[in-house]
């Protein structure tokens, strides 16, 4: 399966000891090469204490998923890869006073980052950065959700200390696309044009009850921020059938709603299909590699 109006295909996915899969296990597990894959880094006292203790905001863990990403990116066939970083408000209390209050961890964070796209660069490849900064803010449930005004607040701080460390690295806006959460809420977290270089978000369709919603919702929010002129890009893309089964007919249906949209001018960057826990349970992705017959809803 083709999507004509994706650019690239990320995919995000962990084993059963739930560490994140590297390029070359993903390519192992699903057949085919990722153009990239996600990785999330919380903005809290722990990496705080890091980057105090040690000069770097990145840890042990960090490291080694970007060292192993920086090898796999050096060592492909592609000339690049991308890394969608979700950039996590953690600390339950005053999760966004605590980030404008330590905005040195985001500028180390990005001159760390930096640092790995320098290297990849080295080698003669590219590995392109997109952050997303407190993704899926308008959904209550999250610790930095239903907040818009600390939420716009601190995207300009933190999109202003990556511009000044790590110019490269792009920001995109990214909320929850799903049945449940209405897309006339969105608009009250816009940060402002000037800080945000893609038009993201995270895309979910939890079984066929949602579907009809879902779709529309995904469209509305697409179709209504055409007008500003930015890319598109989906940072979290999942779905299942009854019984929290069926992920490839459902991912399926849903990539096809999105190449409808090239019929309106409306491309995409990159997806990431998030294939973690019920949302990749029986995902095999064979309607993805060439060649592949298609996959039909039950």
């Amino acid at each position: 399966m083709n999507i004509g109006n994706i650019d690239r295909i990320l995919l995000f996915a962990k084993d059963l000891k739930r560490q994140i899969l590297t390029l070359e296990q993903l390519r192992s597990k699903y057949g085919f090469e990722p153009d990239g894959t996600n990785f999330y880094y919380g903005l809290n006292q722990a990496n705080l204490d890091t980057l105090l203790t040690t000069g770097s905001a990145l840890n042990s863990t960090h490291r080694s998923f970007l060292d192993a990403l920086s090898a796999s990116t050096k060592a492909s066939m592609s000339e690049e890869k991308t890394l969608v970083l979700g950039l996590e408000p953690l600390e339950t209390l005053r999760p966004y006073a605590f980030i404008a209050e330590n905005i040195r961890l985001s500028h180390q964070l990005a001159l760390d980052l930096a640092d790995v796209q320098q290297e990849v660069r080295a080698a003669g490849k590219r590995l392109n950065v997109v952050v997303r900064y407190a993704s899926e803010m308008n959904d209550r449930a999250q610790v930095q959700g239903g907040n818009p005004v600390g939420y716009r607040s601190t995207f300009a701080q933190v999109r202003q200390a990556f511009s000044e460390a790590a110019p490269s690295i792009l920001f995109s806006f990214s909320p929850a696309t799903r049945a449940d959460l209405a897309e006339e809420a969105i608009g009250a977290f816009w940060p402002a044009d000037e800080f945000v270089d893609i038009i993201g978000g995270t895309w979910y369709v939890g079984g066929p009850n949602q579907r009809a919603t879902s779709f529309a919702n995904m469209h509305a929010y697409v179709l209504h921020r055409v007008g500003a002129a930015k890319p598109f890009a989906f940072s979290e893309v999942g779905g299942h059938g009854p019984s929290k089964s069926g992920n490839d007919a459902m991912l399926q249906d849903m990539l096809h709603e999105i190449e409808s949209l090239q019929l309106r001018g409306v491309s995409f960057k990159y997806a990431t299909l998030f294939l973690e826990g019920v949302w990749g349970v029986d995902a095999t992705l064979a309607f993805l590699r060439p060649s592949a017959p298609p996959v039909h809803l039950a």
